[in-house]
């Protein structure tokens, strides 16, 4: 039991991984293939013209016989075949009859002569029926007034309906300028998922690069919506033939649409993962995803089965994160912890119910307008992902901001805004034991006579005379890699440059020092020692301290002898 156990929970994750992986790869290359080796239903260019006829149509089939064809109509008998006749009224060299359904086989006859049989679709040596959702008959003007006949049998997909939803007679130009402003608000709906998609992205780019763990829930859960927007946009507009309208590829919008949705599943699947965590459900979930796409793939490319007659296993995994989605959402809505958390589980519920929707109108009539439903659905809930993950993001910088200052507070001398103790013992640690070059220096500072200073004018004054002296040092020293407040009165400079311009900055520093004077204080006094990797061999950045500390002292000492004031009382 423990060994099934671990198969089922260690090994078969991975190899379903590596598998689904494996097999996406395939399926992108069949995607590129079949742009070279297609074989459907294709037409050339015709002259525009300005008329749309829908024609009064009989049938006989299994269930009726010589009765008005009303549309939409779906055969109950799964394998019969069935016909649908008429008289064709003046016709022109562009005129062509556009017949809307899911079929195995169309052929037509005029006159009980064949005009017209569809052709086997293929992708390499794997025969199918993807895509095969629209028809294109050409006539001609020879056929005017003529009796037409037409025999259809539909696909028989194992739990959905299809269905003679659309016939009409047009030209190719009349009949995608009239079908595109039909589908206009879907066009945009597409694009403007695609918007989202980039929004998110960009977001998940700022939430990455902007935090110190690039990978949070936050920035996973934008970076699958991004793909999650993407693959709906791809599925919306191949499902509606919005594309092949213009390429014609027919059959490339077939495969399109079924990889979107199996991609979709697995990627709803990451993000519910992003949402609430890592579970054994998620796990579950994501497992089937990855078998799904194994098994599909598998089965299609052997030829056992096609991917029309699959789908159903897709749709049940969308319930199954439906399902998930609802409960999880109805669990947290009880939670109110964040006002975007709340939008974000009344999103996830509403979606959940939409996506319901969708999938039953699909099974119901998979020729139906559930697309347009399902598009409006998905932009609804992406847009308010996008304004929830912008809410939480705008939270997290924040956040971020605030502890970026008190990091800064932590690091940083309040009197002089110079680093601090602390700053130089992260400076010290973060160097190591890396070799000093030549042109390391480190200068060690201390204030002359600061004690005698605040005891007779105050600690205000003092603090006037060290802002003084500071504002030398960041001055002189603009570009030393650390300018240190070490104490009260003594003060650390780390410089790399030529022994020649450290001279000429102390000189600079000592003018400065001798010409400054403020209403408090007439005159400041600064003793310094310095010290240079070059005039030692291997040099330690402590042993520089140390040294640049005892010349300090030394010119210090010269100070307090020169000026007859005690060392212990003035310092």
């Amino acid at each position: 039991m423990k060994a099934i156990l671990k198969f089922y929970f260690l090994l078969l994750p991975k190899i379903s991984t590596a598998l689904w992986r494996f097999l996406a790869c395939g399926l992108v290359v069949l995607i590129f293939v079949s742009f070279f080796h297609i074989k459907d239903n294709t037409f050339s260019k015709v002259e525009p013209e300005r008329e749309i006829q829908y024609l009064d149509w009989k049938i006989n089939s299994a269930e009726y016989n010589n009765q008005t064809l009303v549309l939409p109509y779906s055969t109950k008998h799964s394998l019969s075949d069935f016909t649908i006749y008429t008289t064709l009224p003046d016709l022109n060299s562009t005129s062509t009859l556009f017949i809307r359904c899911r079929y195995k086989t169309i052929t037509a006859k005029i006159e009980g002569n064949y005009i017209y049989a569809s052709d086997i679709s293929n992708i390499g040596w794997i025969k199918t029926n993807i895509g095969k959702n629209r028809c294109y008959i050409p006539l001609s003007k020879e056929y005017s007034n003529k009796p037409i006949e037409i025999t259809i049998q539909l696909q028989n997909p194992m739990f959905s309906k299809s269905s003679l939803s659309e016939i009409i007679l047009s030209s190719k130009n009349t009949y995608m300028v009239e079908y595109l402003r039909e589908n206009l608000p879907l066009f945009f709906s597409a694009i403007l998922l695609i918007v989202c998609s980039f929004g998110s992205f960009i977001f998940f780019l700022l939430s990455y690069f902007g935090n110190k763990k690039r990978i949070t829930p936050l920035s996973k859960s934008l970076y699958h919506l991004a793909i999650i927007s993407i693959l709906t946009s791809t599925w919306a507009l191949c499902d509606s033939h919005i594309i092949s309208l213009f390429t014609d590829k027919i059959l490339v919008d077939g495969i399109l649409i079924y990889a979107s949705l199996l991609f979709l599943a697995i990627e709803f699947a990451y993000y519910m993962n992003s949402l609430y965590g890592e579970n054994i459900v998620i796990k579950f979930i994501l497992l089937i995803s990855k078998i799904n796409i194994i098994l599909q793939t598998l089965l299609f490319v052997f030829g056992v089965k096609d991917l029309p007659d699959l789908l159903i296993i897709t749709h049940l995994i969308f319930v199954i994160e439906i399902i998930y989605v609802t409960i999880m959402s109805i669990l947290n809505l009880s939670k109110y912890e964040s006002s975007e958390k709340l939008l974000l589980n009344i999103g996830n519920l509403l979606f959940s119910i939409l996506v319901l929707v969708v999938i039953i109108m699909y099974n119901y009539n998979r020729d139906g307008t559930y697309f347009k439903f399902s598009v409006i659905s998905f932009i609804t809930y992406c847009a308010m992902q996008i304004a929830v993950s912008v809410v939480r993001f705008i939270k997290t910088i924040k956040k971020q901001a605030a502890l970026r200052e008190a990091e800064k507070y932590a690091y940083t001398d309040q009197l002089t805004k110079m680093d601090n103790r602390r700053a130089y013992s992260v400076f010290k640690k973060h160097l190591g034991n890396t070799t000093l070059t030549d042109d390391f220096h480190v200068i060690y500072f201390d204030l002359n006579g600061l004690k005698t200073i605040n005891d007779n004018q105050g600690h205000t004054i003092g603090d006037e005379y060290i802002i003084g002296v500071t504002e030398i040092l960041k001055k002189v020293f603009y570009d030393a890699i650390l300018r240190c407040r070490m104490g009260g009165d003594e003060f650390l400079v780390v410089l790399k440059s030529s022994k020649d311009i450290l001279k000429k900055r102390l000189f600079y520093f000592d003018s400065l020092i001798e010409n400054w004077h403020s209403d408090n204080i007439k005159n400041i006094s600064v003793s310094y020692g310095y010290c240079s990797a070059c005039d030692y061999d291997n040099p330690t950045f402590e042993g520089l301290i140390s040294k640049a500390d005892e010349f300090m002292y030394k010119m210090k000492n010269e100070y307090y002898e020169k000026s007859g004031l005690d060392r212990r009382r003035h310092s």
